[in-house]
This record gives C-alpha cells, structure tokens and sequence, in this order.
C-alpha cells in the first residue's frame, strides 16, 4: 500500500511540474509575441542564409545591415541599428540549405534542430557524468531544462546557443567518456566556425594536454573553411577577419541592457543609479580585470588538477566562452547547464555533512535562471525602479557555479570524491 502511495505522489509531483512548465512556457512565448520577437535572431541568419543560395557572397553583400533591415521590416520586426549577422560565413555557408525553405518553415525546422541538439546535449552530458542515468532521472533533467529562461528565450527567438551547447556537449563526451579524441575535434571545430567565442576552449585542452583534439580541430576547421570557398570565395572570410574586432565593438552597443543580464548592462545600471555617471572607459577597465581574472583563475584550477581529468572539468571549460563575455545575454546562460549537472554529480558524492551546502548553492543558480523567477523580477522592477539590481540574477548565478567549481576542482577536494574520468 505505502509502495502504490509513493507511486502516486510522484505522478502528482510529475503532472504538477508538466502543468508548471506548460503554463511559463506559454507566458514567455505570449510575452515575447507581444512585443515581436520570436524568431527575431532567426531573421539575421536566414537573410544570411538567402544571401549565400543566391550567390550574394562578396564581404559587402553577405553582411549588409541594409538587406537585414528590410527583411525585418517586411515581417515586422523591431529595429535596432546595432543589431546585424556577426557570425563566420561558414555559419551562413554550412545552414543556407534552410533558406530554400519559406521564412515560416525554416524557423520552425531551426527550432527543431534547437530542440534536438537541447534534449542530446543534456543526454550527453548525463553520460558523461554518470555513465549511465536512469530514464526517470534523465526525463527529470529534460524536464528542469524546459523551465530555464536561457533556453526558452534561445529557442523562442531562434538564436544559435542551443545548437553550440549540443556541438560542446558531444565533443567533451567523445573526448572524456569514449576517449575518441580525434573525433571530438570535428564538433569542436563546427562549434568554433558558428561562433567564434568556442575557441577559447582550447586552452583548458592545451592545459590537458590533449594536443591530438586542437590539432584536428585546426585540420578540421581549416578543411571546412577551404570547402566553402567553393562557394563562398575566399573574400568573405578574410573580410570577417579584418573586421572581427570592428563587429565586436558594435554589437556590444546593443549589449548595456538591463533586460538581457549582460555584464555591461549590469555595471552600467549601478553606475547610473547609485553614482549618477556613466564612465564607459571605467567600465570595460574593470570588465577586462574581471575577465582575465576568471580565465586565469579557470585555467590555473584545470591545469592543477590535470592529471584527473576531473569531471568538474567539464564544467568550467564549457563556461568559459561565456565568462568572459560582457555581452552575456540571457540565452548564452545554455552554456551553464554542465556546470549545474557537474555541480550535481559532485554533490552525489559528498558527505552528508557538506552535500547540503553544495545542492543550495546548485538550487539557487538553478532557481535564478528559472522562467518563474525571470517574471517576478521583471514584474518587480517595473513597478519599482528602485529595485534594478534584481537584473543581476543571471550574473549571479553564473559567479556562483564559476566559484562552487573552482572549489570543487582543488586536487584535494576530487582526490577524497574519486570521479577521474
């Protein structure tokens, strides 16, 4: 009889959880429709998708904002004069067979992609750390993902850091869990030509020593980007790399947004509001502290506890192209997902005594992330301005995981937790 309870209660738990989910999931998308964004990254990459199938490849054609704008234009999107396509050509090149679809049609299939590089990207990682995970457990991480802002606002708006996370993911799987380092590589160097910021991972590998993996993700990314000059050209390309710090500097004119948690936007709103100034040289004066603060720190943790190949490994490394971006908008918030399930998978292995701790600190990083959470403090800080700080959530939940892995990483620490890989 206690058995059939136990039963029962957990399909109510269930059930409660897929209500909770269905009904945020519903106000985000609502939300977002209102004000005519769903799909509005999407639009930027379908421009360069059609430019690329309609041989419009030259540097001026492949990235004119002049183009963007009236594709936005023509489906109603806002405008934004700092918004533009910043990514590699590759990106456009290795995605443009979505644009012999209709927009409609391909936004949809894009979000599937999203969808299914979302839910193996969980699964991989769950491999990685455990091996092997019951389906109720798995089923539950799906079901935690689901309720996340950084996730449903990548998927709602069409953006790309979903589809990196499941590119990451299966590499550090291949990588630390099949040992199949030259394969990893491929992934890695998808990654990288999608999005520039991925490369940074190389140096924890370097830390490694995993010279095998960053030799072919350099053999695999420079075949990729020889095929596409079969059709791109080599001229895009150079062009993206002469003006890569140029698009870099601009689209961070769009990033010192309360709205979207980017750390610019974070310093700037104390800086308005408690002082009364706006001093943009100071700003990115402490953000470059604080971003070679963090890589070093990260970088000395992995190198010190190299000969483990820890799991936390994994962790901190996936943050990494998004830890030392000011420009972390809610949607790059993906690429913690690891170092929660890390987070997790640690705590599993601790003392009674100390796991406590750990699972708040992985509860409250989880917690500020979520969709609920998300309303309340948008809600809040409408109606008292007064409360700005509240927009730091996403922040702080990332310089929570940042430090609970970096303790977690010391030798000692993973020496009493035995989980090398």
């Amino acid at each position: 009889m206690s058995v059939l309870w136990l039963g029962r209660l957990r399909l109510w738990w269930f059930s409660c959880a897929i209500v909770i989910v269905i009904v945020c999931v519903w106000k985000e998308w609502t939300g977002l429709a209102h004000i005519h964004f769903l799909g509005y990254d999407y639009a930027f990459f379908y421009t360069a998708f059609l430019h690329v199938i309609e041989g419009h490849v030259t540097w001026a054609a492949l990235y004119s904002g002049t183009s963007e704008r009236a594709f936005l234009q023509t489906h109603h999107y806002p405008m934004d004069m700092h918004n533009q396509y910043v990514y590699p050509p590759q990106f456009a090149w290795l995605f443009s067979w979505l644009a012999w679809l209709p927009f409609g049609v391909s936004l949809a299939v894009w979000r599937l992609l999203t969808v299914l590089c979302g839910v193996f990207g969980v699964f991989w990682t769950a491999k990685l750390l455990w091996g092997r995970l019951r389906r109720g457990y798995l089923l539950g991480l799906m079901v935690a993902v689901m309720t996340l802002t950084p996730f449903q606002l990548d998927l709602a708006v069409g953006n790309v850091n979903t589809v990196l996370f499941g590119f990451l993911s299966l590499a550090f799987y291949l990588l630390y869990r099949r040992k199949l380092e030259t394969v990893a590589a491929l992934p890695i160097a998808l990654a990288i030509l999608v999005k520039v910021t991925p490369i940074v991972i190389l140096l924890p590998l370097a830390m490694q020593r995993k010279w095998r993996t960053i030799w072919y993700t350099a053999v695999f990314g420079t075949l990729i980007i020889l095929a596409s000059w079969c059709w791109l050209g080599p001229g895009s390309t150079f062009g993206y790399a002469i003006h890569f710090l140029q698009f870099s500097h601009d689209s961070m004119q769009n990033g010192p947004a309360p709205y979207n948690q980017s750390l610019l936007g974070v310093m700037e709103l104390f800086l308005v509001h408690l002082k009364g100034l706006y001093h943009q040289p100071m700003l990115q004066f402490t953000f470059n502290i604080y971003a070679v603060a963090v890589l070093a720190a990260i970088v000395w943790r992995i190198r010190q506890a190299k000969h483990t190949e820890a799991h936390v490994s994994v962790g901190l490394t996936s943050m990494l192209p998004i830890s030392v971006s000011p420009l972390l908008e809610q949607p790059h918030m993906v690429f913690t997902l690891p170092a929660m399930l890390t987070g997790l998978y640690m705590a599993e292995r601790m003392n009674v005594s100390i796991k406590s701790r750990y699972l708040a600190i992985i509860a409250l990083a989880y917690g500020l992330q979520t969709l609920p959470v998300t309303f309340l403090f948008n809600d809040l800080t409408r109606r008292l301005p007064s409360l700005f700080w509240l927009h730091t959530q996403m922040f702080v939940s990332l310089v929570c995981l940042i430090v609970m892995l970096l303790v977690l990483q010391h030798p000692s620490i993973l020496k009493q937790l035995d989980v090398s890989l």
